[in-house]
């Protein structure tokens, strides 16, 4: 050790913390402070020597020190694993015991301390306990395997109730590490390394040099948002740990961003229940005040969407009442310059089977040849040709929709007695909302033809239209989406996207690529899929081309309310995309009905602009008296 008047040398010396080669106060990689610190390496142990105490322990590798000194992993004969924590000032030992003690049964006390040579250290037990880091590479290794229920159960909540219960004790950390959180077999959740707790009552605390890690640290930790720290901070983190299980992803520098919402998890894994999918995004929101004020709301809502996603997977067929409303408007600034509404909807409800047919479309606004509202009219035609299937019956198993639909334009009247019949499987019910749209296509590509014989252009100019579909029957819905018209699901005050958007950001991030890089792609919000996708053949004429919709079936249940919307809504019901959801949820479940929900929420688009035609179908759905039929 030097003395106080020494100069300490620190060039060539390696950081601590994180091993880099560094010179000057502070190591230019990752930011940890090496004042003061021993130029003097030869007195630290090294990998495989053997640490004597209450028991012998055997070094097996290294782990990042958070402080001035060293943290080492090691085996007792018996392979029980220890930490070895190593440091030149007893001092130091002293305040991380005294942190361990803050966090009570959510530390990891010390079993024995002692010195080496003119070192002291502490030996700490790890038990069977899992950091959340490592658990990660196992989620995504396993992504196709894995369950997303269970990853919240398993991972997430022993984590929500120890960051909820420092919370309930008026105490915050303002984020953790991912490597130093462990989770045992048990499902109880420890901190490895104790973070320094601060009082609610000090919070939020102004900013400051800290210590982040990607893709767990909420914006502010890095001087964002005004830089103060509070509980929403540690909110983000459990938050982020939820969103990577769920989305079976890699953390994302993004999630750092003030300006960066994180894409639906659902888009990078289908099994994501919207209900915890829902949670996640609202506890990663990049704006402090959007995420839930403390963990104990959050572990609430976590507790609540666990219990749903029980009732939903247990529910048995059956019948369920349901509230049906809808809109349709021009948009006040789009109806000045673009008088022809270019959006259309088909509604049908058959009360006595429980049947329902829901389509919203909307017509893409440039075109060469043709334009959106006729392109959106097709969509609506051939949904009212399906309509009259399931009337008549003719979708029983073993009959083919493909065959049966056939372009006419008799109304509903003098079909007689309906008796309606949906598929019963899930492939069959695909298979006729995908007969509508295909049916759709062809008949663009037909009103075309017949305006242009001989096509001479590109395929790409042809009208087109987008389309969301809702196939009820009691509480199975079946729905399908394509082109970037949404379906929403909004229970319990949170608004879950169930469709995914088919633009060309979207598919991007499918691919791999990081948001940041996908919403500033040219033309990022481009469609990449809708109805009006042809080839042409070697006579000039137009191929229609199986379209290739998203499809998802849903149990819902009392207290769930389906939105079918156009994106005239989303885009300009409130701020950015986070604050109109919010906005459209609140319109929904303050209504006193179906009706009410969906006039607001027109309203809702033209107060904010109205630049788009906006239409939308509400369905709430309430028990009816006869649950429990099978």
């Amino acid at each position: 050790m030097p003395s106080a008047d020494q100069t300490v040398d620190l060039t060539g010396i390696h950081c601590p913390a994180c091993g880099t080669v560094t010179a000057g106060p502070f190591c230019h990689n990752c930011g940890f402070a090496l004042e003061g610190r021993s130029a003097v390496e030869d007195s630290w142990p090294q990998s495989g020597d053997r640490i004597d105490g209450q028991r012998a322990l055997y070094l097996r590798g290294s782990l990042l020190c958070h402080s001035d000194g060293r943290r080492y992993v090691a085996e007792a004969d018996d392979k029980t694993r220890y930490e070895v924590y190593m440091t030149e000032s007893a001092d130091l030992l002293a305040e991380r015991a005294a942190r361990t003690a803050a966090l009570g049964d959510y530390g990891l006390p010390a079993a024995w301390t002692g010195t080496y040579g003119e070192l002291h250290f502490a030996a700490i037990p790890l038990g069977t306990g899992t950091p959340l880091s490592e658990a990660q590479g196992r989620i995504i290794a396993e992504r196709d395997r894995n369950d997303g229920q269970g990853l919240v159960d398993g991972w997430v909540m022993p984590l929500a109730r120890a960051v909820a219960d420092l919370h309930a004790s008026g105490r915050i950390a303002g984020g953790f590490d991912p490597h130093e959180v462990l989770v045992d077999d048990a499902g109880l959740c420890r901190f490895r390394w104790p973070p320094q707790l601060v009082d609610m009552s000090q919070t939020p605390v102004p900013p400051r040099r800290r210590r982040v890690h990607r893709g767990y640290s909420a914006p502010e930790l890095y001087g964002r948002c005004g830089g103060g720290v509070g509980a929403r901070a540690d909110v983000f983190f459990v938050g982020a740990v939820m969103y990577y299980a769920l989305a079976r992803v890699a953390p994302m520098t993004e999630a750092g961003h003030s300006n960066e919402r994180l894409p639906a998890p659902h888009i990078y894994h289908a099994d994501v229940p919207p209900e915890l999918g829902a949670i996640a995004r609202r506890a990663v929101s990049p704006v402090p005040d959007r995420r839930y004020a403390d963990a104990g709301m959050l572990l609430d809502a976590l507790e609540t969407a666990l219990d749903v996603v029980d009732e939903r997977r247990g529910a048995r067929q059956g019948p369920i009442g349901v509230d049906v409303g809808h809109e349709l408007h021009i948009g006040v600034l789009k109806g000045q310059y673009a008088p022809q509404n270019q959006d259309d909807l088909f509604l049908a409800y058959h009360v006595d089977s429980s049947i329902g047919l829901f389509v919203v479309s909307d017509g893409v606004s440039i075109s060469e040849y043709g334009s959106g509202d006729i392109a959106s009219s097709c969509v609506r035609q051939e949904a009212l040709n399906g309509w009259r299937l399931i009337l008549d019956g003719h979708l029983a198993d073993g009959d083919n929709p493909d065959d049966s639909i056939d372009v006419h334009d008799e109304t509903l009247a003098g079909l007689g007695e309906p008796t309606p019949a949906l598929p019963l499987d899930f492939d069959g019910r695909c298979k006729f909302l995908g007969s509508l749209l295909d049916q759709a296509n062809r008949r663009i590509g037909q009103l075309v033809q017949q305006e242009v014989p001989h096509f001479p252009g590109q395929p790409e100019g042809i009208m087109a239209a987008t389309a969301v579909t809702a196939l009820l029957e009691g509480n199975r819905v079946t729905l399908s989406s394509i082109g970037d018209s949404r379906i929403y699901l909004i229970r319990d005050g949170h608004m879950s996207q169930l469709s995914i958007d088919h633009d060309l950001a979207t598919q991007l991030l499918r691919l791999g690529r990081p948001p940041s890089v996908a919403r500033s792609f040219p033309a990022a919000g481009a469609l990449i899929r809708c109805v009006g996708e042809f080839d042409k053949d070697a006579d000039q004429q137009l191929v229609p081309v199986p379209l290739q919709p998203e499809f998802l079936e849903l149990r819902v249940l009392p207290g769930d309310t389906l939105l079918l919307c156009s994106d005239g809504i989303p885009d300009y019901g409130g701020y950015d995309e986070e604050d109109a959801e919010d906005r459209m949820r609140q319109c929904v479940e303050g209504a006193p009905g179906a009706p009410w929900a969906a006039f607001e929420l027109m309203v809702l688009a033209n107060r904010g602009g109205g630049g788009d035609n906006i239409s939308c179908i509400v369905l709430r759905f309430h028990d009816d008296g006869r649950r429990g039929a099978s």
